[in-house]
């Protein structure tokens, strides 16, 4: 009983070590995915203002086409 006891006992060592490891692993994994989102985070926000710039510009251009229209006779 004592060796039944004693192999138990390293097995549950065993998967305790490996779900640490596990663990670790996963705990680094989410650090680095934070990190990249904090580094993404400007880049989204100059790209969303570009956008918006790009919207406005393309609003003007439409508006002068439509004025250029205009003036062309029938």
């Amino acid at each position: 009983m004592t060796n039944g006891k004693l192999n138990y006992s390293v097995l549950m060592q065993e998967e305790i070590n490996s779900l640490e490891a596990k663990l670790n692993l996963l705990a680094a994994k989410i650090a680095d995915l934070n990190s990249e989102s904090t580094s993404l985070k400007p880049k989204l926000h100059e790209a969303e203002e570009e956008i918006r710039m790009l919207k406005a510009k393309i609003n003007e251009a439409t508006i002068k086409i439509e004025n250029l229209i205009g003036q062309i006779p029938d």
